[in-house]
């Protein structure tokens, strides 16, 4: 049997791709970036060398995809010793049960006899294949029969596979849930009971709260159409910021038109999820807020960590005991089979020391390390730990030490958390002295962090590697690893907090947070070139990823009374605030810089005026957004910034068309698209075409907006620019549109379609279904339209709306009117659509639209 142990590299939705390798290097691109396009997960067998036999590895493979693509051309493929068919056949036969696409390559004159034979045994009724002769032309091949097929299965499906997105997603950990079973039975019975829409885990710290949450979601996400997503308020640290907070894990655009929290039930309204908020303590003054987010929702339910209850009505308390203790101290297999406080100790010992056996001479130690430790799953871990230096017995000997230090600790702890506090403390000390210097200045980072953070803020005297392997296996830093296969360290926010306190009274505070400011400085000067890019999505997740640093690093720099630099970080990475729609948070931290603007340069006066302009725009604040974009100009203008000119001329051009100042609009931004080609912003350019060409379009200069339109598909195509190829297209739909050309505004409709995807952004994935739907209404199929009208409004909440608006104008409807739809379909059948609409998801929904 295959083990279950050899994963894919990502557990979304996922294509096998069967190939011969060298023969067909060039197909697999082309099916890998097909695939891409349609926002799944190619699985392709030449990923990285691996500990397991080549057989188990690709047989694994298959087994977990739900998509199965065959290329082939001339050759039969590998034939492992002792088997009678190569690899390229039993990948084939093993993909029986789910949908295969199939492409051949012709001509092949050489073709190998045993696949032709191979080919020619494929039953027709059950599966055909089609024939290709270049990459390109298999692209575009594979690209549609992926579109057409998710949008038929997903339409047939009542419960389709859900595609994990990256907010939010699940923790994942490395070491099995132990003595807990139980807990997970009653769990599943409160989670799926329609008439509870919360419910609250609470136990104190290190008691496995978070752990046993996760568990309880990885075996209840199939029960929820859009499964299941963690949202972790630690860095949350006021009431205030709980909203803002949610937005965030869940990747909810925020505008600061209107609250947070309001975006956050919008978006949450139509979904049937299962939403994990932990670390919930420190906020117990926003708890009616989460009642308000479960009434707009209905079909929602919360599963919250707490070290308390969160006192709200309708909510079920669940409270997490510690790990029982053994009944029988004699036997070593009863007390394995008796105890799960046992049973962890014992494999996390393993874990350390793969020898490790529980003995009848051993027992009594692990025992009493269980029980001293109150059966504290945290504590226990990190004593567990020790048995690669230290005995039982030992281990025994200096936790009777460790716990002594509860005489000097704080008193108003509870005796658990003093426990746990003096565990770590031990821990900490049998450390090496560079081990505990490098723990404490590992701190400093929020969220996580990756080695080359790691180097930058530890400074360590020895290799850092080895120092972080140190700390794993002291069990005091976690390692996990990202989905793009890369390694990434974090601490658990209890260990975090106690690291905090060693480094703030130790002296390397300010040094430390220094140098974290500064590499994520560096970092952020690094992607700003690649952000707006079509390949720079890897950016956008990486930066996502880092987000709680950033935001540490923007305030630690205004706090040293050093705003500027704040404002560079911000400034270098202000698509990924944008994009990602944390707009809110970035004017929060925009106004800090401003409220010291006497800090600031010209350069850094301009440029903050500029973007708390540009983000009162987004926000609905037309009065701020006119005083302070004036402001901007005069500072601009008179510092000699060609580039920053050009981007305040642009902006405040485009603010000015939507206040209905045409020609003052069409003299700014003529202005900014001469001084973008001077400065080499051709970014700013290809937007600047996009907004003359509405203005012409409104005016009926209808060549003009052609040419200018034209201009700016080519220069966002030229630049691999995302964002302003995105505004590009939709301006062409709307001039095509306008021309009664509804078949080309689709086709940038749905290219439009596919960027927006792979860039996340719900706002214009709305607005751009929303425009189909409508285009579809008048020549289509009306029921497929309705649907995708549904989808769209599942996406739209109060800021997108306001994100949208700020950079192009609303769709014109004109097919797909609700009340004639209603009135074509039937209430019945327009309802089904609508609802079937409502639950598609961003994926399905983009396949949907483009499968036409």
């Amino acid at each position: 049997m295959v083990s279950p142990m050899i994963l894919t590299p990502d557990q979304r939705v996922r294509v096998f791709v069967s190939s011969t390798l060298d023969e067909l290097a060039a197909e697999r691109v082309a099916v890998r970036a097909a695939v891409d396009r349609m926002r799944l997960v190619a699985v392709m067998f030449e990923q990285g060398a691996r500990p397991h036999p080549p057989r188990e590895v690709y047989r694994a493979y298959v087994e977990q995809s739900q998509i199965f693509v065959g290329v082939y051309g001339e050759r039969y493929g590998w034939i492992a010793p002792g088997e009678r068919i190569s690899g390229l056949e039993d990948e084939l036969a093993l993909a029986e049960a789910m949908p295969r696409l199939l492409y051949v390559k012709e001509p092949a004159e050489h073709r190998d006899p045993r696949l032709a034979a191979m080919l020619a045994a494929l039953p027709p009724d059950a599966v055909s294949y089609r024939r290709f002769r270049t990459a390109d032309d298999l692209r575009e091949k594979v690209e549609h029969d992926l579109a057409r097929l998710l949008s038929q299965r997903f339409e047939r499906a009542a419960n389709p596979p859900v595609t994990e997105p990256f907010a939010g997603r699940l923790p994942a950990f490395r070491t099995r849930l132990v003595g807990r079973d139980d807990d997970l039975a009653a769990l599943d019975a409160l989670v799926t009971d329609e008439t509870v829409p919360l419910v609250t885990l609470t136990g104190s710290g290190g008691i496995g709260k978070t752990r046993l949450a996760v568990a309880a979601a990885e075996r209840l996400a199939d029960r929820f159409r859009d499964g299941a997503r963690f949202v972790d308020l630690s860095a949350a640290r006021s009431p205030d910021l709980v909203g803002e907070a949610l937005a965030r894990g869940l990747g909810v655009r925020t505008s600061g038109g209107t609250p947070a929290i309001t975006d956050v039930a919008s978006w949450l309204r139509t979904k049937h999820l299962l939403l994990v908020i932990d670390n919930f303590e420190q906020l117990a003054e926003a708890a009616p807020l989460i009642a308000e987010i479960l009434r707009l929702a209905p079909t929602v339910t919360a599963l919250v960590t707490s070290r308390s209850s969160l006192r709200l009505a309708e909510e079920r308390v669940y409270p997490v005991h510690p790990l029982s203790g053994p009944t029988d101290v004699t036997d070593p297999a009863a007390a394995l089979a008796g105890s799960a406080a046992v049973r962890l100790f014992v494999e996390t010992a393993r874990a350390s020391a793969p020898g490790f056996e529980l003995t009848p001479a051993n027992l009594g130690a692990v025992v009493e390390i269980s029980r001293r430790l109150a059966g504290l799953p945290l504590a226990i871990v990190l004593a567990a730990a020790k048995v690669r230096v230290l005995s039982p017995a030992a281990i025994v000997e200096h936790l009777g030490d460790a716990l002594g230090l509860l005489t000097g600790g704080p008193r108003d702890l509870p005796d658990r958390q003093r426990t746990l506090r003096a565990t770590i403390t031990w821990s900490y000390h049998l450390l090496r002295a560079d081990e505990r210097a490098m723990f404490d200045r590992l701190a400093v980072f929020a969220g996580g962090w990756d080695l080359e953070a790691a180097e930058a803020v530890a400074h360590p005297d020895g290799d850092v590697l080895d120092l972080l392997e140190a700390l794993i296996e002291s069990t005091l830093v976690r390692r996990d690893t990202t989905p793009d296969g890369q390694p990434r360290f974090s601490m658990l926010d209890t260990i975090r907090d106690y690291a905090l306190e060693r480094l703030r009274a130790g002296t390397d505070w300010t040094a430390a947070h220094q140098a974290h400011a500064e590499h994520f400085l560096r970092l952020g000067r690094e992607a700003q070139a690649y952000l707006n890019r079509a390949d720079g999505t890897g950016w956008l997740h990486r930066l996502e990823r880092e987000h709680d640093n950033l935001d540490g690093a923007v305030d630690w720099f205004v706090d040293q009374g050093d705003p500027g630099t704040s404002l560079h970080l911000l400034w270098d990475t202000w698509t990924f605030w944008w994009r990602r729609g944390h707009i809110d948070e970035a004017g929060r931290h925009l106004r800090r810089i401003l409220d010291r603007q006497h800090l600031l340069s010209q350069w850094g006066l301009g440029r903050v005026l500029l973007a708390v302009g540009g983000t009162a725009i987004v926000s609905g604040q037309p009065d701020v957004a006119q005083e302070l974009l004036s402001r901007a100009l005069a500072v601009v203008r008179a510092s000699g910034d060609d580039a920053t000119l050009a981007v305040v001329l642009g902006t405040y051009g485009q603010f000015l068309a939507q206040c209905g100042e045409w020609e003052r609009a069409r003299r700014y931004l003529t202005e900014a698209g001469e001084l973008s080609i001077t400065s080499g912003e051709e970014w700013q350019n290809s937007l600047v075409h996009s907004r003359l060409a509405l203005i012409a379009l409104h005016a009926g200069e209808v060549a003009e907006a052609w040419d200018k339109v034209r201009v700016a598909l080519d220069l966002a195509s030229r630049g691999q620019q995302q964002f302003t190829a995105l505004i590009a297209h939709y301006t062409w739909a709307l001039c095509a549109n306008a021309a009664d050309d509804p078949a080309d505004a689709r086709r940038h409709l749905v290219d439009a379609l596919a960027l927006a995807a792979d860039a996340g952004d719900e706002a214009a994935l709305s607005t751009f279904l929303a425009a189909v739907a409508d285009i579809d209404s008048r020549d289509g199929d009306l029921t497929a339209a309705v649907r995708l009208a549904g989808a769209a409004q599942a996406l739209r909440t109060p800021s997108n709306e306001m994100w949208m608006r700020a950079f192009a104008p609303p769709w014109p409807p004109m097919g797909l009117d609700p009340a004639a739809a209603r009135a074509a379909l039937g209430e019945a059948r327009y309802a089904a659509a609508w609802r079937d609409g409502e639950a598609l998801g961003v994926e399905r929904a983009v396949a949907s639209a483009a499968s036409r």
